[in-house]
């Protein structure tokens, strides 16, 4: 299987179209904004954007700026069409996407404290509070969220700050899509016997399920999967491997955080048999990207799990 790489303008018809489909299908014009941000998650990982961009901005380092203020402009638009723009929310949504950029050109070492700068708002619902409270219309804010979240990382991360190895390109190619699918049914084997034992799963499987069920993938790929492996692959095991060098090390500890990150996920807070059964997931989800290099190999192992976790049980 020869290496399929996206191509920047079939990302930018990709995105151009799903973002239309969106706007008819939710009735509103403002999920533009957010259909900005995922058309541009779309372009950073295709052709050589990363590349001519850290060449641009290596040039010139001045460009950089346009960035978070792109990001910002796209929230004030949104925000301001929903009718929950303030000050304050306006000045927090200024600082969280700056912040990084500003962090990484002062202190290019600062890498765990901007991955929890970023991560920390997300996961303790701060930008989600900010983005829509109690509002009309379509209620994207939590995507909305990762999608800005994810572009500032991209960037900040790997054209600002120059980090080696993320693996983000949305390529496919004979071994991606083998480590993607083996370390899957590996997790399963192991993970279904016990999750029915520790009673976190049970079968819910109906046939109308089936119907739903390649929505249902493209969507946890997209904004769930491909986020988190950015995050806890991409970013927390690279940093772990590369200040340890030792790969074992990495794997395990970035697998940990993973399954802590779950613990909030309740009922029961702490949920105990959450963080088991994200630590034991996040261990085949470091090795899809270990062995190959690729987000696209952890993505496609996590959005699969989640996948068949939707449909069969839960």
């Amino acid at each position: 299987m020869k290496k399929l790489r996206l191509s920047a303008g079939t990302a930018l018809a990709g995105g151009a179209a799903i973002t239309a489909a969106a706007v008819a299908w939710f009735g509103s014009a403002l999920i533009i904004c957010p259909g900005i941000a995922f058309t541009a998650m779309l372009v950073l990982g295709s052709d050589r954007i990363l590349e001519r961009a850290r060449e641009s901005i290596k040039s010139q380092p001045v460009r950089i700026i346009a960035v978070p203020i792109a990001l910002w402009s796209l929230y004030l638009i949104y925000a301001a069409g929903m009718e929950i723009a303030t000050a304050e929310g306006l000045a927090i949504m200024a600082l969280y996407l700056s912040v990084p950029f500003l962090v990484f050109g002062l202190w290019p070492k600062a890498e765990p404290l901007v991955i929890l700068w970023i991560w920390l708002p997300l996961e303790l619902g701060i930008v989600r509070q900010i983005l829509v409270t109690h509002t009309r219309g379509p209620d994207l804010h939590y995507a909305f969220a990762q999608l800005l979240a994810i572009d500032a990382g991209i960037v900040a991360f790997i054209v600002w700050n120059g980090i080696p190895n993320t693996g983000y390109l949305f390529e496919l190619d004979r071994s991606i899509v083998r480590a993607g699918i083996a370390n899957f049914l590996m997790f399963a084997v192991i993970a279904i016997p016990l999750g029915f034992a520790i009673r976190f799963i049970h079968y819910s499987f109906t046939v109308q399920k089936l119907y739903t069920a390649l929505p249902v993938f493209a969507g946890i790929f997209f904004f769930t999967a491909l986020p988190e492996e950015f995050l806890f692959r991409g970013l927390i095991q690279n940093w772990i491997e590369r200040a340890t060098r030792r790969r074992v090390v990495s794997l395990i500890i970035a697998s940990v955080v993973f399954g802590a990150s779950h613990l909030n996920n309740g009922p029961p807070i702490p949920n105990y048999r959450y963080f088991l059964m994200a630590t034991i997931a996040g261990v085949f989800y470091g090795r899809a990207w270990t062995s190959t290099g690729s987000l696209m190999a952890s993505a496609l192992t996590h959005a699969l799990v989640d996948t068949v976790w939707s449909v069969v049980f839960r």
